[in-house]
């Protein structure tokens, strides 16, 4: 393995890196502000650490590369309840300004999940989730930044600065000009490099001996998630189709590279870090050079990607974009080839990700088989019965000797196997709705029941202002309140029925969760639990019902003499102890 440096970096290198600096400096003052300065920023020569990560900061994750530099990554945590769970959203934009671009710019469904656990990854990359959230995260780490000049010369052309090639103000932008298969073959020579001099330095799967972590071009779910934030982004950033959320007082042009509208911009690039990063960490995911990514364009329609895959998909736009350009879900096509050749755009780079395989050797399969048996359809029946067919068809298997009839066997135990993968998606589906209604059932009570107790309150200062009549006061304002009494009343009556309703639907929910195995109703809920980690009121009230729903089913169950649910027994259980009168307690 290489460890040692150029002799530009020894002695000399203060004295170069101190002249440099000054120089820069006094060219600095010498322009006005605005393009000049970023021109000047441009120039300057850089020192190593600049030409691959200029703004370093807790969580940094850095693998290394030659001449004693590295890559430094961020890892995107994706919340899932398992291996084989993953995080569905919207994905794209719905107005990202391009006038009769709907089949660009409509809004898709797509699953993310993530092939590494935190325990494949070391403690010091983790700063997320934070220590205080439940649940558990999958993840993926992506590039920092964009791919620097410097990084694709020391890979690609073992290229290391020295006192006969010094380093120049060019090696620390983004590599431009690439084609999607150069890209693709600097992320394979630099695994491949990792591998023969620091093979300790990428992730590894716990207890795999054999596989390992690759580098390679992020999928456009992946780049947009850690683009928007991913997990370090405020709740519901992924229903906001424009930017992740700005810091106070900030604009577009603190974090991004680009030609606002109807303003100038700088003419090429600028060195990597040179905005402020976004909520993960990343620098210039919007601006500055634009991205590539492995998936092929497909137009975004109904809500899906269609199945036409087409050229190159180009994302966050430039230091050439407008400021729709520029935004996370804008989404372009790029042709790979033109009449003349390999199609190279000048403003067109990278960032790679690092991820693994979704079946490692190690641990990994126990775990794998452990959450398939939890989604497994003869499981979920929880019923005992007649063996399934694909028992029934491994037995003929075992037996037939005619090639001929293992074929036809072989054929139909994969159509049986590919019916079962089906009804198990269908059964999880299922019941995660039935796991949805039960707990939104349980926050109606609680919201009709918080309402009841206001009208109570308001009726029984209406009783006080009634009582006022045989002392004198205003008649009008007596009338008034008798009226309001009468309304009142019945508004409370109204609130029983519908805490009385929503319990009829809460208790049906509770009986209908015992249709499902206790293995696969387990694992739902843990599913829920993180589908609800957001820090907000809802989120929070909906942690509670969850814990409120699986006792109940615990206990329906178990058969206990408690899960007779009566409604008086639910009140007790659900509302806390304010809000009872009129409901739990007789008046």
């Amino acid at each position: 393995m290489y460890e040692g440096r150029s002799p530009v970096f020894s002695g000399k290198r203060k004295r170069f890196t101190v002249f440099c600096a000054v120089g820069a400096f006094c060219l600095f003052l010498s322009l006005p502000s605005g393009v000049d300065a970023a021109l000047s920023l441009r120039r300057k020569v850089p020192d190593l650490v600049e030409v691959f990560n200029p703004v370093p900061a807790r969580g940094d994750f850095i693998l290394p590369m030659p001449c004693g530099a590295g890559m430094a990554f961020r890892a995107a945590g994706v919340r899932a309840g398992g291996f084989l769970e993953d995080f569905v959203t919207d994905f794209g934009c719905r107005s990202c300004a391009r006038t009769g671009g709907g089949y660009y710019e409509s809004s898709y469904r797509a699953a993310l999940g993530a092939p590494l656990s935190a325990s494949d990854l070391p403690q010091d990359a983790l700063l997320l989730p934070p220590e205080d959230a439940p649940g558990e995260y999958f993840f993926y780490l992506i590039g920092k930044y964009e791919i620097s000049n410097f990084q694709w010369k020391a890979i690609m052309e073992g290229w290391c600065p020295s006192d006969s090639a010094p380093m120049s103000s060019e090696d620390a932008l983004p590599r431009t000009g690439l084609t999607w298969i150069e890209a693709l073959n600097f992320a394979s020579a630099y695994t491949e490099w990792l591998l023969r001099n620091a093979p300790e330095a990428l992730p590894k799967f716990a207890g795999d001996s054999k596989n390992t972590a690759y580098l390679r071009l992020p999928t456009e779910t992946e780049w947009e998630y850690a683009a928007r934030g991913a997990q370090a982004a405020l709740a519901g950033v992924f229903q906001n189709k424009e930017f992740f959320p700005l810091e106070e007082g900030l604009d577009y042009k603190d974090y991004a590279v680009f030609r606002p509208d109807g303003a100038g911009g700088p003419e090429e690039v600028l060195p990597i870090g040179s905005k402020r990063p976004n909520p993960l960490g990343l620098y210039d995911t919007a601006g500055n050079a634009a991205e590539m990514v492995i998936d092929n364009f497909r137009f975004s329609l109904g809500g899906r990607l269609h199945g036409s895959a087409g050229g190159v998909i180009r994302k966050g736009g430039s230091f050439l974009s407008s400021t729709a350009e520029i935004m996370p879900g804008r989404r372009e096509e790029v042709a790979p080839f033109l009449a003349h050749g390999a199609n190279r755009v000048r403003d067109l780079g990278a960032r790679l990700v690092v991820s693994g395989i979704n079946t490692p050797q190690g641990e990994r399969p126990l775990e794998l088989a452990r959450e398939w048996r939890a989604r497994d359809s003869g499981e979920k029946a929880g019923a005992d019965g007649p063996a399934r067919p694909l028992e029934e068809i491994d037995r003929l298997l075992a037996w037939a000797g005619d090639s001929g009839k293992r074929d036809i066997l072989e054929r139909l135990r994969n159509a049986f196997q590919d019916r079962d993968a089906a009804f198990a998606e269908e059964h999880v589906g299922r019941a995660d709705e039935l796991i949805r209604g039960a707990l939104f059932m349980l926050e109606s009570v609680r919201n009709y029941a918080v309402r009841h107790k206001e009208m109570r309150e308001r009726l029984e200062e209406c009783l006080k202002t009634g009582g006022q009549a045989d002392k004198g006061e205003n008649r009008e304002q007596i009338s008034d309140a008798v009226r309001d009494m009468e309304n009142y009343r019945v508004y409370c009556v109204e609130l029983r029925a519908s805490v009385e309703a929503a319990l009829h639907f809460y208790r049906r929910a509770v009986e209908d969760a015992l249709n499902f195995s206790p293995l696969l109703f387990e694992a739902r809920m843990k599913a829920m639990r993180v589908e609800f980690m957001d820090d907000d009121l809802l989120n929070a009230n909906m942690r509670v019902q969850a814990d409120i729903y699986e006792r109940h089913t615990r206990m329906a169950r178990e058969g206990s003499e408690a899960a007779l649910l009566t409604s008086k027994f639910l009140l007790r259980d659900i509302l806390p102890d304010n809000l009872h009168p009129g409901l739990v307690n007789a008046d």
